[in-house]
């Protein structure tokens, strides 16, 4: 940006200001520029916009790493932030760029009615402001796991392979009988190859006698471990998910009156729009 530019006074200013969830823990150096308090949050520009509609880009999160970027400077490397951190930065981009509602459509599960509902998405940011990542399991008095969100990359990364191991296994319906189970053998090895590279990567240490951070170390571990102790981890893993989900919404249909609740999906196609 060019500070002598003479239009620079029509350039675009923050319009809200956020805190983090992550209360800045979990960044690494040179990630987060300034404090997690008072974060500001601008406005999508026109390229943004574009760049947020690119199929590749969104499916890989280069699109949406650029857009957190570009609207919130704090975060110079949108791809190694921590996942938690996600939902808030990109409903606060949203607001920023469209205010405070969001209109979202939900068919009546009694009578069959679509109804339009204007969803408030300041109260979506002041769900996650009170949240705390749980991040040590307690398997016994002289054994804990450390544990740490991941990061937005490695969230990708995760979630890419495992969409490409679940389509597989839906294909396998087309091969001949003998030549399907041994594809459906493989695929279940390299997804429990893939649960054994996430729980590497989210535990940080093991405390047993001594403090134990060696990658090979934790590995051997994983791979030698009760299995009673390999499902403390998963349990917790799909419990700090849950609970880090978009918050669901209480309504009402117009027509039965009939509750329920929805949730809400940061798909950008639709999210920025």
């Amino acid at each position: 940006m060019n500070q002598n530019n003479p239009l620079s006074k029509f350039f675009r200013q923050p319009k809200i200001y956020i805190t983090l969830p992550s209360r800045g823990l979990y960044y690494e150096p040179g990630v987060l520029g300034g404090s997690y308090e008072n974060v500001p949050i601008f406005a999508m520009t026109g390229m943004d916009e574009i760049i947020s509609k690119t199929p590749d880009a969104l499916f890989t999160g280069e699109a949406t790493s650029k857009v957190i970027e570009s609207c919130c400077p704090t975060i110079k490397n949108a791809k190694l932030m921590p996942s938690i951190d996600l939902d808030t930065l990109l409903v606060s981009i949203r607001i920023a760029t469209f205010g405070n509602n969001i209109t979202v459509s939900h068919t009546c599960k009694n009578c069959g009615t679509e109804n339009d509902y204007d969803v408030d998405l300041s109260g979506v940011i002041d769900y996650f402001k009170d949240l705390k990542y749980v991040n040590t399991i307690q398997v016994a008095d002289n054994l804990s796991i450390k544990i740490r969100p991941l990061q937005y990359e490695e969230m990708n990364y995760f979630a890419i392979e495992n969409f490409k191991l679940q389509k597989m296994l839906y294909q396998t319906s087309e091969l001949k009988d003998e030549e399907r189970q041994r594809t459906i053998d493989k695929i279940y090895q390299d997804l429990s190859t893939l649960q054994l590279q996430l729980f590497l990567t989210t535990i940080e240490t093991i405390q047993a006698e001594v403090v134990v951070s060696e990658k090979e170390f934790i590995e051997d571990f994983l791979r030698n471990c009760d299995r009673s102790i390999y499902g403390l981890i998963k349990q917790k893993l799909e419990e700090n998910k849950e609970t880090w989900a978009m918050p669901k919404q209480d309504v009402k249909c117009g027509n039965c009156n009939t509750e329920d609740k929805i949730q809400l999906t940061l798909d950008q196609s639709n999210f920025f729009a």
